[in-house]
């Protein structure tokens, strides 16, 4: 291995070992309570080294986000990958999606703080470029593999829509981003109620709305 590849990969072994630390730091005591030298000190590093990496807070956050949504990629792409019908291959992708926001609470935090960060840029201040545009790649391949999903189901008769794939694709990040207000709202503890009196989980009510959305008996 040359000196450029080592310097690289102890790059890479650096970027991973904070954004580690700030994963960690953000389940703990969130967004707003983390520090720069709590970071610093979490990935034992020198917070002029941390600097080195990340200038800021939100930059630091958004390549949480990236992280969290190349994960998320991986996981539809095995999903397409499997031999099911349409309809099961797009409640599966949903399914991946709520498991994942219910089970990596800084991921799920670094989607909202990533839009509030947005529009604090908006009124002046700059974002990373290069992360921004990642994030933005990688959201537009997990919407195509949803519309590929919904493309199958169409095809094998297992999704009954008059909309375009395109569409429904939409609608159903539509409700994945109401997944996760509502997880982090806390609103989810006001319904367990419900849902108990009804033998129902939430899974299995995202399944129940998929099964009406995904069978369109108006066309």
């Amino acid at each position: 291995m040359g000196i450029k590849e080592r310097k690289e990969r102890e790059k890479k072994r650096r970027r991973d070992q904070i954004l580690t630390a700030v994963i960690e730091l953000i389940e703990e005591q969130g967004f707003d309570r983390t520090t720069m030298e709590e970071i610093a000190e979490r990935a034992e590093l020198s917070k002029g080294t941390l600097y080195l990496y990340f200038n800021d807070k939100s930059t630091l956050h958004q390549a949480v986000k990236k992280r969290g949504l190349q994960h998320l990629h991986e996981k539809f792409l095995h999903v397409i990958k499997q031999d099911l019908p349409g309809a099961e291959l797009v409640k599966n992708m949903m399914l991946t999606f709520l498991n994942t926001i219910t089970q990596n609470a800084a991921f799920t935090k670094a989607m909202v703080i990533y839009e509030h960060i947005k529009e604090e840029n908006n009124q002046g201040k700059p974002e990373t470029p290069s992360i921004v545009e990642d994030c933005k790649n990688i959201e537009d391949e997990l919407f195509m593999l949803m519309v590929r999903a919904i493309q199958i189901g169409i095809q094998d008769g297992s999704i009954q829509t008059r909309l375009q794939p395109k569409v429904l694709s939409l609608m159903l990040n539509f409700q994945m981003s109401g997944m996760l207000n509502f997880y982090l709202s806390g609103t989810h503890k006001s319904a367990t109620k419900v849902l108990e009196e009804n033998e129902l989980s939430i899974p299995k009510l995202l399944e129940e709305f998929l099964d009406i959305q995904l069978n369109d008996q108006t066309q």
